[in-house]
């Protein structure tokens, strides 16, 4: 699958003086209310998320590995991955059957 979406087309590309915090929390915080939406919505799994966020957190250590970034960036950045996986891993609700028993069916 590709991105049909060039760099011109995006949002930023009007910015030339990017914010990355701004758009980093902003990016990040959307990704969050994706995955979960889609394990309400039960389009994702709650392992399939988790393991989503893991290879996330493996590709930041290789980076740590490889001293592709500072470290003040590096440690924030897993900092925050653990806490998404901590925020799905505690997240119970519809995606959930084990907090419900049994799988619902749709409306």
């Amino acid at each position: 699958m590709t991105n049909e979406t060039s760099h011109a087309d995006s949002s930023f590309s009007e910015d030339h003086n990017p914010q990355p915090d701004a758009q980093g929390q902003a990016a990040l915080l959307l990704i969050e209310s994706l995955i979960h939406s889609l394990l309400d919505n039960g389009a994702l799994t709650k392992p399939q998320a988790l393991e989503a966020i893991e290879s996330a957190l493996q590709v930041k250590e290789e980076s740590a590995a490889e001293e592709k970034e500072p470290d003040r960036v590096l440690r924030k950045s897993l900092s925050l991955l653990v806490n998404m996986r901590n925020s799905i891993e505690a997240h119970s609700g519809r995606y959930d059957p084990a907090d419900q028993g049994a799988p619902q069916d749709e409306q």
